[in-house]
């Protein structure tokens, strides 16, 4: 029962985010967590960090969050190993660099069967680690690698079908960057409950959009915190991380952001 965590905003924001903090709010209070990672965006590069390690016990991660680097867009995954073993090379998100432009991905879900598909059989070979989450980006990144344009909308067309396709196998909350966008699809996930884990369930993502009305506001919650909101933006993450402003995303839910600005949606 991985974790979710992406922002996507006007103008370079400093986030303060507390992944050990996030994933106990995301309901892994009593489990343990196998990795985290988090990648701040910058031009057509990236920071990102990443540890096959609890970010409870992670001098990293106690870094990272003291030197909170301000982005655009932002991405964090928080993980429960279910398919591959707690290994860095494992620990998402993953990247590549593609047309001179860094490209990550970040899944909650499981896709059992993937591997069995034949068009996944050619990116077996090309895998760092063994997970069904680093063979969909790189089935994803062909995919894309089709588009002649880049125009958003059409790759969000060709990124919402590749996640119904995923869908099929299981569930598949996904947060793609390439770069200049952030691409999120919503499906479902598992919640822990006092009688324990549920059945995967709607919703897989939720957001919470802050307008200008929101200049000059903070934001805190269990977890993460904005000091200042400085412009729009939007954060994704698995569970609302405070009471207040978060809508839950239908299943099929895709959406294409950028610098704070939901370019383009649909739902299939």
């Amino acid at each position: 029962m991985c974790e979710l965590f992406a922002m996507s905003a006007s103008v370079p924001h400093r986030i303060r985010y507390e992944l050990d903090l996030f994933a106990a709010e995301g309901g892994e209070r009593h489990r343990n967590r196998d990795g985290w990672g988090i990648l701040f965006a910058q031009d057509r590069d990236a920071y990102l960090f990443r540890e096959p390690e609890p970010a409870a016990t992670s001098e990293l991660s106690r870094m990272v969050v003291r030197d909170e680097r301000p982005c655009k867009h932002l991405m964090a995954h928080v993980r429960r190993a279910s398919a591959g073993a707690p290994a860095l090379a494992n620990t998402h998100p993953f990247d590549r660099v593609v047309y001179g432009k860094r490209h990550a991905f970040a899944h909650n879900g499981d896709l059992p069967g993937i591997e069995d598909r034949e068009d996944a059989r050619a990116f077996i070979p090309h895998r760092i680690g063994d997970t069904d989450s680093e063979l969909a980006f790189l089935m994803l990144l062909d995919r894309l690698s089709e588009v002649t344009s880049d125009d958003a909308v059409l790759r969000l067309d060709v990124f919402a079908s590749f996640a119904t396709e995923m869908r099929e196998l299981g569930s598949a909350n996904f947060l793609f960057f390439d770069g200049e966008y952030l691409f999120v699809h919503a499906d479902r996930r598992r919640f822990e409950t006092e009688d324990g884990l549920t059945e995967p369930r709607e919703p897989g993502l939720s957001i919470r959009s802050f307008d200008d009305s929101h200049r000059g506001h903070r934001w805190t919650a269990r977890g993460a915190s904005i000091e200042e909101i400085s412009g729009p933006l939007h954060l994704i993450a698995s569970v609302p991380l405070d009471p207040q402003g978060w809508e839950p995303l239908p299943r099929g839910t895709a959406m294409v952001l950028k610098d704070g600005k939901i370019v383009s949606h649909s739902t299939s």
